[in-house]
């Protein structure tokens, strides 16, 4: 403790608790992560990596646009159960009377299919599988983010790490007793969510006792959800949807190879995103439960300050060593020149999507939905005109197509949520951070040996941190 204090004072640099313990925490997760992801490209081969992630992208479909609007809804409130002893039970008629149901409703869906779809697998299992992820994954992700909110961090990252550990070890272990298929890998995903979301489930029980019920208005949650349902469903064509018309453009090993850029980048800059949420979003849902329109306003407006020149900071740094990242998180036998140009586009999508998603905490704390819906429309059509004139479409002309359909979505995502909240850009704030950024990435980026690269991350990494310092330890920005 002396130490760190004489050195502290040393360089006039405080270390804030709650950075230093979920970014040792992330760390952890992170090389987990990087297992994982090592994992599986060195046991799928392309055509299972395309399958997993088609497979996936079906699971995303009830996931983001029907699971997660009501998971909004969940996080809008959560602190307000929490206070008043009603989360258990709120939670509870939540999982069992919106989550089970769905996952039923997918395994119908998807088991159906087959008289519609020509598709080389069993579509019984896939239903199945699909399903006891949308039990397993939702049960889980609805418990553990609820220890961050409170602050209880440490009880979070054992949670999430545990998660990590478990994941690579029952699909590795899952392929090895069977075989090295996507619907045996996936066996791992639904277990480690199963047996982590029982453990805070547990952990839940001792942290919010004296539980009372709650009359839950599910009307009140199909208005708040339904216009988010319909713009995350727009969302998943940007993100997901796109993947089932570029198998035909392209063939599926260049999806295999497309995707595999472009969900490495997700992972990455999604798992960081992750990081800076547990650090930002804390502070924003505090603010806003239980107060007036001029403290929301006030709320959103610094944590969009804060994020613009974070995530822009993150994007130009994991571009500067994109080569090195792919070289670490995905096996060799995987790595080529088209490869490594996806990922980086894919990281300025990621960069994109982090603002988009920031923007639309406008309209969930104001509890105006609707505006969510055009934007995505506007990058739905965007990406839907590339498809139908744009010739000769390859693995780097549909990476730029959905980075395009995604900053048309961001524009009108400023533009109509200006009206609902004032969106007030501290100039001068941000470009003392974004200046010196654009700086030391044209000049590494100029260099003749890439590795001096690495050089800039502890300064890219300082401005990150003193940005979310200050967001941490200030009522009003600079």
């Amino acid at each position: 403790m002396i130490t760190t204090y004489i050195t502290n004072k040393m360089v006039h640099f405080k270390l804030n608790k709650d950075i230093v313990t979920l970014g040792i925490g992330n760390i952890i997760r992170f090389f987990l992560l990087i297992l994982y992801s090592r994992l599986q490209t060195y046991f799928l081969s392309y055509e299972e990596l395309s399958k997993f992630y088609l497979i996936f992208s079906v699971y995303t479909f009830f996931s983001f646009t029907i699971i997660g609007p009501i998971g909004v809804y969940v996080t809008r409130n959560i602190i307000e159960w929490y206070n008043s002893n009603q989360l258990i039970d709120a939670l509870k008629k939540v999982y069992f009377k919106i989550i089970i149901p769905i996952s039923l409703i997918a395994l119908i869906l998807i088991s159906s299919s087959s008289l519609f779809v020509d598709f080389d697998a069993n579509f019984i299992i896939l239903g199945c599988l699909i399903s006891l992820i949308i039990i397993a994954k939702t049960g889980n992700e609805l418990i553990y983010p609820f220890f961050n909110l409170i602050d209880k961090n440490t009880i979070y990252l054992i949670l999430i790490i545990l998660f990590h550990f478990l994941n690579p070890l029952f699909s590795y272990i899952a392929i090895e007793l069977f075989s090295p298929t996507y619907d045996f890998w996936l066996l791992g995903l639904i277990l480690s969510n199963l047996i982590v979301g029982l453990i805070g489930l547990k952990l839940l029980f001792r942290v919010n006792k004296n539980q009372k019920k709650i009359n839950l208005n599910f009307e009140t949650i199909k208005s708040f959800s339904l216009y988010i349902m319909i713009g995350n469903l727009l969302g998943w064509i940007l993100t997901d949807g796109f993947r089932f018309i570029a198998e035909n453009e392209i063939g599926l090993t260049s999806v295999g190879i497309l995707i595999l850029g472009l969900m490495g980048a997700s992972q990455i800059f999604a798992n960081v995103e992750n990081f800076l949420n547990q650090l930002l979003t804390p502070k924003y849902i505090q603010s806003i439960s239980n107060s007036n329109y001029d403290k929301r306003s006030k709320a959103f407006n610094m944590m969009f300050n804060v994020a613009i020149p974070v995530y822009l900071i993150l994007a130009i740094m994991t571009s500067l060593i994109a080569k090195y990242i792919i070289a670490v998180i995905i096996d060799s036998s995987k790595i080529n020149d088209l490869l490594i140009t996806a990922f980086i586009i894919g990281i300025w999508i990621e960069f994109l999507k982090s603002l988009i998603n920031i923007l639309k905490n406008i309209s969930t704390s104001e509890y105006k939905t609707k505006s969510i819906v055009w934007p995505y429309f506007v990058g739905v059509i965007i990406l839907i005109l590339g498809f139908l004139f744009i010739n000769n479409l390859d693995i780097i002309s549909i990476s730029l197509l959905i980075l395009t359909s995604y900053i048309f979505t961001f524009i009108f995502c400023i533009l109509i949520f200006n009206h609902i909240i004032k969106i007030r850009l501290k100039i001068l704030f941000m470009l003392k951070y974004i200046v010196p950024s654009i700086i030391i990435g044209y000049f590494f980026y100029n260099l003749e040996n890439s590795l001096y690269s690495f050089i800039s991350i502890p300064v890219y990494l300082l401005l990150i941190y003193s940005l979310i310092n200050q967001y941490l330890n200030k009522k009003e920005l600079p």
